[in-house]
């Protein structure tokens, strides 16, 4: 299988503030307890989990933090995909549901000890040093109950919701709740033409979900301090611009991790594996035709912003209210081009390390829960 050219209209850029990055990550991954082995903080240093946050956040004034959230959420995808396949079951009482459970619980409408800032518009904040690393605890944090990853998810909501609105908070908050809950239940399958394959449009309302992409999407207000007013963060044309996006950017990983996921027996998960069930074309040609589907949501995702604009004089909104949405549409195209400058790079997809099906990889550490 060869990767397909894939059309992207957007500029690839590099957050000028990405200096010392992967070596934060690597700290802060340490000072949660997130990786432990040489061989996890290995795996970490290759993927460049900070180069990927530098891609994809390029305007990023609180890099560091929205960075933090991404490797966060890198480690947590390995563990609840590789780490422990046979506890993913829709059984409430299974150890795998309840982890779910207490990570989304950390999620709360008011941040411990956060006040309540006004929010219209977020002012600026001071842009976070380009040299700075946080300290490694020697001994280790106060990991709470629920093991590393809620200690993790706990700091990184106390330090992001903070400043931004209640309804920025609640929309965050379901979308991370999606992204989990969707990560680790089964997919329904029905019959078809070749028995097992998932129906594709009920398969793509998923993928959205299952991504992770809303939740991003959503970091990119907090990575420069910037909400997208309501009156539009709430309509149509701004979802429809969002969901293009998502599609365009899920598709693309499944794209390069298709290998990685038939090596792991999951066609379940991956946009090239169900389509190819479902028309019997070779891998091939399964792959050129996704790559004919990202080109067709590229063009929706530059209809949908034109419409938007459009449709400007609707929303009441001045010109630094504006100016907001506009960043928000940039920021979208900054996320498109990066993701994929990233998997172009990234040895994440390519090395061949992440191992047969029904054994953890090496760099997967069972201790998060």
């Amino acid at each position: 299988m060869g990767i397909p050219t894939l059309w992207c209209p957007f500029p690839a850029r590099v957050n000028p503030r990405a200096a010392g990055i992967e070596e934060h990550l690597i700290d802060w991954a340490r000072r949660f307890d997130l990786v432990r082995s040489p061989e996890a903080e290995r795996h970490l240093k290759d993927c460049g989990f900070g180069k990927f946050a530098a891609d994809v956040y390029p305007r990023a004034e609180r890099l560091r933090l929205v960075a933090e959230w991404t490797v966060y959420s890198w480690i947590l995808d390995d563990q609840l995909d590789e780490g422990h396949e046979d506890n993913r079951a829709t059984d409430p009482s299974s150890q795998q549901a309840l982890f779910i459970e207490e990570l989304i619980a950390q999620l709360t409408p008011e941040p411990a000890a956060t006040p309540e800032p006004a929010m219209t518009p977020l002012p600026l904040m001071t842009p976070e040093p380009a040299t700075a690393v946080r300290p490694v605890a020697v001994t280790g944090p106060a990991v709470p109950a629920g093991g590393p990853a809620v200690a993790a998810i706990a700091d990184l909501w106390r330090r992001t919701a903070g400043p931004m609105s209640r309804a920025w908070r609640e929309r965050f908050a379901a979308h991370y709740r999606d992204y989990l809950v969707f990560s680790v239940l089964p997919l329904p399958r029905q019959p078809g033409a070749y028995g097992t394959a998932p129906e594709l449009t009920g398969f793509v309302r998923r993928r959205r979900l299952f991504s992770g992409c809303e939740m991003f999407f959503d970091l990119s207000e907090v990575a420069n301090a910037a909400e997208v007013p309501a009156v539009v963060a709430d309509s149509d044309p701004y979802r429809a611009i969002r969901l293009a996006a998502n599609d365009i950017i899920t598709w693309t990983n499944d794209i390069y991790s298709v290998r990685k996921e038939l090596a792991r027996g999951d066609h379940d998960h991956n946009i090239v594996a169900v389509l190819k069930d479902i028309t019997g074309d070779s891998w091939q040609e399964t792959l050129d035709r996704v790559a004919g589907m990202i080109a067709e949501s590229t063009r929706d995702f530059l209809q949908a912003c034109k419409d938007l604009r459009g449709m400007r004089f609707l929303y009441g909104l001045d010109d630094e209210a504006w100016g907001r949405v506009e960043d928000s549409l940039t920021d979208l195209g900054a996320w498109i081009s990066g993701s994929l400058n990233w998997h172009r790079t990234s040895p994440r997809y390519q090395d061949g390390g992440f191992g047969p099906a029904g054994q953890a990889p090496v760099y997967v550490e069972q201790h998060l829960y």
